[in-house]
């Protein structure tokens, strides 16, 4: 068998809160690393998103962090690059498992024989997974999670190097002036994501625009209006889409899912006998933020379509199937990133980058 999947981290339950460190002790050469995160649905509702409940995920090599973001910038990433359209199982139940997933990618595809990760080149390899189980529902009391390798067994390879993947600035949003933000020349960069968060909200409405020049503004790579290069993008990405099953009160329920444009739509079947109508009161799914109310208590399934996963924006340089295409930054004398506050001027932004780095 040429591959073989690895158990790093049996299913098992953690304490409410904390930071799970886990040896990373498999030999063989790594092609994706899975995080498998479980909850036991206390509430009817949601009070933020699924990915919300992992605060961190960090790969290191003693002080070398080989990647670090967020679960929702993870997720993202994951989305954009392998065309999937979703990491949750969307089971938003009471009594019910929600899941979801977080993948680390060393390499442009699964079994990249070119770029992987190969344990033996470092000394003390760790997987750090800082977690809080009751955010994305404040009644969960129980908790799960497993974590997965995919990896090269009988097929020998030499990867030349791995995919690093990182938040590299992250920052309060307070005003709608600019943001200047040095970028790194060390690696080439493969792909830049751009995060305007604030819950119930479009990415945009955090982040208006964005601007990359290099040296001083000798050239510029590009300056888009983030909106108007998210309308542009819909002949590029691939749209994100989810099955949505939970229970809908006469009063309003908020579920929370991973398209956030300003028109994630909505279509749906009521499960409920009696049911006539569901609407959603936040009007178009904004941010990813589905507030939505019946006639009558009921049970619903749904299929949500949009962009922009988890806030996100994606920036890819170059052929992403072509290692030699990507951006040569290394030479550069300096790379700058300028953003500029949007008319909500109040969240969280973030970049993050996935550079090539050799062995």
């Amino acid at each position: 068998m040429n591959y073989r999947d690895a158990t790093i981290l049996a299913a098992g339950s953690l304490d409410s809160a904390g930071t799970k460190v886990i040896d990373i002790n498999v030999r063989d050469i790594i092609s994706r690393i899975t995080l498998d995160w479980k909850v036991t649905k206390a509430d009817i509702g949601m009070n933020s998103y699924a990915h919300k409940d992992i605060t961190k995920i960090e790969l290191v090599d003693g002080s070398d962090v080989l990647y670090s973001m967020d679960g929702g910038q993870c997720q993202a990433l994951c989305i954009y690059d392998r065309r999937c359209p979703t990491m949750n199982h969307c089971q938003f139940l009471q009594g019910a498992s929600q899941r979801s997933l977080y993948g680390i990618d060393f390499g442009r595809f699964l079994f990249d024989p070119e770029l992987a990760l190969d344990p033996t080149r470092f000394r003390n390899l760790q997987l750090k997974v800082t977690y809080d189980e009751d955010v994305s529902d404040e009644t969960v009391t129980e908790n799960e999670l497993a974590v997965y390798a995919k990896v090269f067994d009988e097929k020998v390879v030499s990867p030349a190097g791995f995919l690093m993947s990182k938040e590299h600035y992250a920052y309060t949003i307070g005003s709608t002036g600019y943001v200047y933000v040095d970028l790194p020349t060390d690696y080439p960069i493969r792909k830049m994501l751009i995060q305007g968060y604030v819950k119930g909200a479009e990415p945009w409405y955090q982040i208006a625009e964005a601007r990359l020049d290099e040296d001083n503004d000798k050239r510029i790579p590009f300056d888009w209006d983030l909106e108007t290069y998210a309308r542009i993008m819909k002949g590029v990405w691939a749209p994100v889409e989810e099955v949505v099953i939970g229970l809908v009160m006469t009063g309003g329920s908020h579920f929370y899912v991973t398209p956030t444009d300003y028109y994630a739509s909505l279509a749906n079947m009521l499960i409920g006998t009696g049911v006539t109508g569901i609407c959603n009161m936040n009007g178009w799914g904004t941010g990813g933020d589905l507030y939505l109310i019946a006639n009558a208590n009921s049970q619903f399934c749904a299929i949500v379509h949009g962009y922009l996963p988890n806030h996100c924006f994606e920036f890819p340089f170059g052929d992403q199937k072509d290692i030699a295409d990507w951006y040569d930054v290394t030479r550069l004398g300096s790379l700058r990133l300028r953003l500029k506050g949007g008319t909500g001027a109040a969240g969280d932004g973030a970049v993050v980058l996935q550079q090539l780095r050799r062995y």
